[in-house]
């Protein structure tokens, strides 16, 4: 995600499902209204970043991941949602990878099935019922990478390095086509894909965790330390 210097930017994958908030019959149980409230459910992040004049970066962050379990129970059609979020104000250099937070969860599920009395018979009782045991171990850890984009260059860097990384990815699954994205900008766009640079060694970017951010103004930034 690419915005101005304190600018807020706001990307979201996923869904936007109805929540029931209220319901309600007549005494004649006709005329029956319910309520919806629509959530978004996925991947969403909010970004608004200031960038310091010695080049660091100060961020406000707010993150949510969040899912279907499932409704309540069988006879009650309401969901539960899965949520992991985080709301947080930190300041990065530029270029530095930082950690958000971190999580860990380790739940453990015994469930017992079997049939009424005949489970409950000492000895031959087990061949009545049945156990089960599932454990769930989750780690979640955040991190993020700003980077600020001070001239056009920096600008076409980042997307030849980003193109290039879906290229290649379309290109390993179906080495003897050409990737699906270069037809897309060549055909659809109508214009000439970037042709990414090779990286040099020791200079490889994960475009995953890189949040760039350009300057809303001509003049360059002073370097660190430099008053």
């Amino acid at each position: 995600m690419t915005t101005l210097d304190n600018q807020p930017a706001r990307i979201l994958v996923g869904q936007e499902i109805p929540i029931t908030t209220g319901q309600q019959l007549s005494t004649n149980f006709d005329n029956a209204f319910r309520t919806v409230q629509r959530e978004n459910v996925g991947i969403q992040l909010e970004v608004r970043p200031q960038v310091n004049s010695s080049g660091t970066i100060k961020l406000f962050l707010h993150q949510q991941v969040s899912s279907i379990a499932g409704p309540v129970s069988s006879d009650n059609s309401d969901l539960i949602l899965n949520k992991r979020e985080v709301e947080t104000t930190l300041t990065v250099d530029d270029g530095q990878i930082a950690i958000i937070g971190g999580l860990l969860s380790d739940d453990e599920r015994r469930t017992i099935e079997k049939i009424p009395l005949l489970g409950d018979l000492p000895g031959i009782g087990a061949l009545f019922r049945s156990k089960a045991k599932q454990r769930t171990k989750t780690n979640l850890m955040i991190f993020i990478r700003p980077t600020v984009l001070r001239t056009p260059e920096d600008t076409r860097r980042v997307t030849e390095q980003r193109y290039g990384y879906l290229r290649l990815q379309q290109a390993g699954q179906a080495p003897n086509q050409e990737p699906s994205i270069d037809e897309l900008v060549r055909d659809y766009m109508g214009a000439a894909p970037p042709i990414p640079s090779a990286p040099t060694p020791g200079n490889i970017e994960d475009p995953r965790i890189t949040v760039p951010i350009m300057r809303n103004s001509t003049k360059p930034l002073k370097p660190q330390g430099e008053r």
